[in-house]
């Protein structure tokens, strides 16, 4: 079906067509009969594909990564779409418009998107009241971001304001430090604004009780020896890391709108996420959470990505250009593929070709 829409809904500017797929999944949410239809179409259950991680159990390792629902507003609807678990966001403490548009680009040719986005979103205030409208039964966590208007040396407290908000009514945080597209964001993973961020979380958590994890989702353009020095303070402050978020590089590109400025995503991080996602499980010895995102498209990338060290996955990009039917595809290959080789669970491929 979506193979018929595609092409017409590709007509549509990129951030239109999003926000009719946005307005669908609410027309969905308000239609009871609707949602066992969806839930047939794009979920596949298997008892090989779940995992219970840091005290959250995930249906299957494929997960919806932050940017799809920014505001929390089709959870109900997306839990019936297949996935193990949802990341909804990024979430500022302050509504903001994000950057001028258009913001959002198609690169057909790459399977690929850039977007310049800036944390366009409604506010935690109504972003909580949103979620709360809403029931569920499968983990929701949130992406937490910065306010453009925040002085650069409180930056660090717009996280804290956001997990506070919403510390009763997710599953987990991740806190965004990675998109390349709100100024100075980045400069967090300078190992001296790391540690300053890790110790106001450090000190929050010290005064506050937050029994949800916390992860850290970082660039892809991290480089090694960068990565390293912070790798420290990450595994004492967060409870687990995404590896990893969009790239400014545009290497190997055919697409013409390549020029555009903004965070690449989609099939060309693939082979560099899968690196950082080895690297890391590696100089942790495999003791810590990482879940891999990035140009996952098919089983077989999920299975790689697992193979490496990420217990679980995430996608999005691939959901634009595939569409919604690929969460299902990747959980009935991976639960093949572990019964074609013997494996009774998911969690028993995850790290072994990092080793």
């Amino acid at each position: 079906m979506y193979k018929l829409i595609k092409p017409l809904l590709f007509k549509f500017d990129p951030e239109k067509a999003h926000g009719m797929t946005i307005d669908a999944l609410k027309f969905a949410q308000k239609q009871p009969f609707l949602l066992p239809i969806i839930h047939k179409l794009f979920t596949y259950d298997n008892p090989s594909l779940s995992q219970t991680i840091k005290g959250i159990t995930f249906n299957n390792p494929v997960g919806l990564a932050a940017g799809f629902d920014k505001s929390c507003e089709v959870p109900k609807a997306l839990q019936h779409a297949g996935f193990g678990a949802l990341e909804l966001g990024g979430i500022t403490p302050k509504p903001q418009d994000g950057n001028p548009k258009p913001r959002m680009y198609r690169l057909i040719e790459d399977n690929a998107l850039i977007n310049r986005m800036g944390f366009n979103n409604i506010g935690m205030n109504r972003a909580l009241w949103n979620l709360r409208r809403h029931a569920y039964n499968i983990p929701v966590g949130l992406n937490v971001g910065v306010n453009k208007t925040t002085p650069y040396n409180e930056r660090y407290q717009d996280y804290i304001k956001v997990i506070d908000t919403f510390k009763a009514d997710v599953s987990f945080f991740t806190v965004n430090i990675s998109s390349p597209n709100t100024e100075n964001l980045q400069s967090f993973h300078d190992k001296d604004e790391f540690s300053m961020l890790c110790k106001a979380l450090k000190d929050f958590k010290a005064h506050t009780e937050v029994n949800v994890p916390i992860f850290l989702k970082l660039t892809s353009d991290l480089e090694l020896d960068g990565f390293k020095n912070i790798l420290p303070a990450i595994t004492e402050t967060f409870d687990g890391m995404i590896l990893a978020n969009t790239t400014r590089k545009r290497d190997g590109l055919t697409s013409s709108n390549k020029v555009e400025d903004g965070g690449l995503s989609g099939k060309p991080l693939f082979k560099r996420n899968l690196e950082l996602v080895k690297w890391a499980y590696q100089q942790t010895n495999g003791e810590f959470l990482i879940i891999g995102t990035g140009g996952i498209f098919s089983a077989q990338d999920a299975i790689q990505m697992m193979r490496n060290g990420a217990s679980l996955v995430q996608i999005y990009s691939s959901l634009v250009i595939e569409g919604p039917g690929l969460t299902k595809k990747i959980n009935k290959d991976i639960a093949s593929y572990l019964k074609q080789n013997n494996y009774n669970n998911v969690s028993e491929i995850i790290g072994l070709d990092a080793k």
